[in-house]
Parts: structure tokens; sequence; C-alpha cells
């Protein structure tokens, strides 16, 4: 039986994962990566894999597509997603007038809306998950349920399918980011809380592995909910970089210091990838006299602030995942921007790796309590910038010159970080390795 954990079971695996974001219905890499390369690895080892997903705006493959080979993906029709999304795919065609306001309009709305939905808007899907998942298990056999979260009602849809399968199914809930125990995520108001996080008790009591992206995220969970054995139930699977690494090579002979970034940033205020503090620190550093070039390839949602202020700022479209690297060796610093203190202590991003895979020093503009911040320091691959105080920040950024970092000269720390590493220690667990 299967109701005390997972089982000890031979190869291969039928894997039946579930996200509510996945290509080419994603906006950004970032979102998709984790499951797309777990469900490859998981392919590669002679499992069985299919995604369960949703549809929405077409964004392309994101230069993922060769990596969906051989597997099965489930689209789920999502009039929600598809509408939020095709209104960011018009803003960004807009003048940049109109853009901001409509913007702006989007961003009160949605901050409405959620805050009336517990635990989050994929809410409203999960009958329709719950219902195809159902289907797909009965006809297929699936032994195994991997769900990645957020939004994180998917996790109601694992522990529904746990509670109806419990003895054919291991369930792993993977934590991307924490529920509860994150500002970003967690509901504001004593009855949402205590609503919300009836809920993850639900999923997790159910689940049989608990991955996480972070360290913190497990301690969190473990305050949250005491009385469950999620220690004995945990397992840190950091996302990791996909591939070999980069080979060494020298950055742009440019006289600017390219400072570059890669993915979504915006000047919200009460977000957490608001751009203007670092726009200001910059701009102050380059008043001593260096030369300064930041670098965007990806979206930048700007309402409030004007590009034309900041004249050392490059806006690019998205790079293609199969060119990005040869793009990002080329900066002299790869930025993680994370600038809310509240949620700042699990992230890690996906940036981070690839930017080790890249061999490019970090530039990681953030509170000092970020996860990332304190593997950059660890580590030192690359320098922290305090974004609680930009002046400080603007500071260090004078004293910033373009130089070789030793570790990221290492090729066994370097391969270190690999994705294939981390995910080969669900691998093991899922066909009951010691």
């Amino acid at each position: 039986m299967r109701s005390n954990g997972l089982s000890d079971l031979s190869v291969p695996r039928k894997v039946l994962i579930i996200c509510q974001y996945f290509v080419p219905y994603a906006a950004s890499v970032g979102g998709v990566a984790r499951v797309v390369h777990l469900a490859r690895y998981l392919k590669d080892q002679g499992c069985e894999v299919n995604i369960l997903t949703s549809d929405g705006a077409d964004f392309g493959d994101l230069g993922l597509g060769e990596l969906l080979t051989g597997l099965g993906v489930t689209y789920l029709t999502d009039p929600l997603k598809r509408s939020v999304q095709n209104s960011l795919m018009r803003i960004a065609h807009h003048p940049a007038g109109s853009a901001s306001v409509w913007l702006s309009r989007l961003r009160v709305v949605k901050r409405v809306v959620t805050s009336l939905v517990i635990p989050d808007l994929g809410l409203f899907m999960v009958p329709k998950y719950y219902r195809a998942a159902v289907a797909l298990i009965e006809s297929r056999g699936f032994d195994t349920l991997i769900v990645s979260t957020p939004p994180h009602s998917m996790q109601l849809v694992g522990g529904l399918l746990k509670k109806k399968f419990d003895g054919r199914l291991d369930l792993v809930a993977d934590y991307r980011d924490s529920w509860n125990g994150s500002t970003i995520f967690s509901p504001r108001g004593t009855l949402a809380s205590m609503i919300s996080r009836r809920l993850e008790r639900f999923s997790l009591k159910r689940a049989d592995l608990i991955t996480f992206a972070s360290q913190p995220m497990l301690a969190k969970l473990s305050r949250l909910f005491p009385e469950l054995p999620l220690e004995s139930k945990g397992l840190m699977m950091m996302n990791g970089y996909a591939g070999e690494p980069c080979p060494v090579r020298g950055a742009s002979d440019s006289v600017d210091l390219r400072i570059g970034y890669f993915g979504m940033a915006d000047d919200d205020e009460k977000g957490y990838r608001n751009i203007e503090p670092l726009f200001r620190a910059i701009a102050g550093a380059i008043k001593t006299g260096i030369a300064i070039r930041l670098c965007f390839y990806g979206s930048l949602r700007l309402s409030r602030i004007d590009l034309k202020d900041f004249p050392f700022v490059e806006a690019n479209a998205s790079v293609a995942h199969d060119e990005v690297f040869t793009v990002m060796q080329g900066m002299h610093y790869l930025l993680i921007l994370h600038t809310d203190p509240a949620s700042s202590d699990e992230v890690i991003t996906g940036k981070f790796f690839d930017y080790i895979k890249a061999r490019r020093p970090i530039l990681c503009f953030s509170p000092e309590n970020t996860e990332a911040a304190r593997l950059v320091k660890q580590w030192q691959v690359g320098e922290w910038l305090d974004s609680q105080a930009p002046e400080r920040a603007s500071q260090a950024l004078c004293s910033l010159r373009p130089r070789d970092y030793p570790a990221l000269l290492d090729d066994e720390l370097v391969s270190s970080f690999a994705r294939n590493g981390q995910y080969r220690k669900l691998f093991e667990k899922l066909r009951g390795a010691a």
C-alpha cells in the first residue's frame, strides 16, 4: 500500500504533473523552467510523463520546444487566465502613456479580485483540473502525481486526488514558493488566513513528499504546521541550471559597465520586482563618473516612471532560451531583483542558476536576508546591493569594476548547481532508493 509513503517500486514510473502555467501559455521562462526540465529529466530516466495544465495567450515555446519531445501535455481551457494574459499582451503593444494607464488599472483590479478569492484565482479551475486528472489516472494508470505551485490552489487538486486514489497514488507537493509562509501569497485578514492555512494543511497532510526550492521554505512550513511530520517528508530540490556550464569567456569590452537583467520587472511600489529604486541608485552612481548600461531582456511594465528619464536603460525583447547564455556572457554583471523585504527570505530565483551557468558575476539587488544574496556571499560569485538603502547601493555601484570571480572559474563548484543533480534526489525517492 502507498498510504504510508512512497513505495519501493522499480521504474518506470507513470508520472502526472499538474501546473497551471506551461509553454506556450506562459510569459517567461522563469515560470515554467522547473516543470519543463523536471519532466524532461524523468522522461530521460524511463518514466512516462504527462503534464496537465491550461491554455492562455500564446507566448511561443520560449526556446524550450526541444525539451518537450516525448512528453504528453493535456491543456484545459482557462478563460480567466487567457483574458488576463491577452490584456497584458495588448498593453505591451500600446504607446507608453496609454499602456501605463491600463497597467495601473489592471493592477488595481487584480488586487481587489485576488483579495476576495482564497487562496488565489486558480481556485475556479480546481474542479476542472480534478475531473481531468481523475480521467487521466483511471485511463492511463498514473501512479505518481507531482503538483508544482504557485498558484497554490493547484495543491488542493493534489490533496483531493490523493484522497480518492490513496492506495494507488504517490503525491509530491512541489513548492517553488511558499504559500501561507509568504507575504506575497498568504491572504490578509484573520479569517482569510485561517481558511488558507486549513486548505494548505489539507494538502500537506496527504502529501507523501514535499519538495521545496530553498531551505527557508521547509522551516516556515514546520513552524506553521508543527503537528504534521514535515521534516520526514521534506526534500530540498533547488532549481539549478540545465545542461553543461558555459565555457569561460571574457565579457564585453564596452567602456560601459554592462548589467544584464532577464525576465519581468515593473515599477509597482507594492510589488517585489520594483525597478525604480535601482534606477535611482544607478543614476546616482553615474553622477560620480562611472559609466553603466542597464540592459533589460524581457517584459518591463512601467506605469509611474518614464524610461526617458533614465537614458542608461536599454529595453530589449525576451531572448530565446537557446540564445540567452551567449547574451548573458557578454555582460559584466547579471542582475537579480527582489525589492520586498517581507517576502525575500526564501527567494532564490532560477536566474541565479542560469547566471552561474553563464559564469558571469551576479549583482543581487535585494534585502540582505534574501536567500540568493546569502548564496552570492557564501560562494563569492558576485556582489550584493541593499535595495532598502538606495544611497548605500549607489555607493557600492560606484566601486564596481569588471573583474574575475575565482569561484566562477571552478568547474566542480559550478557543476554542483546543475538541475540534474537536484532532480536526481527526487528520482531516487520515487524509485525507493535508500
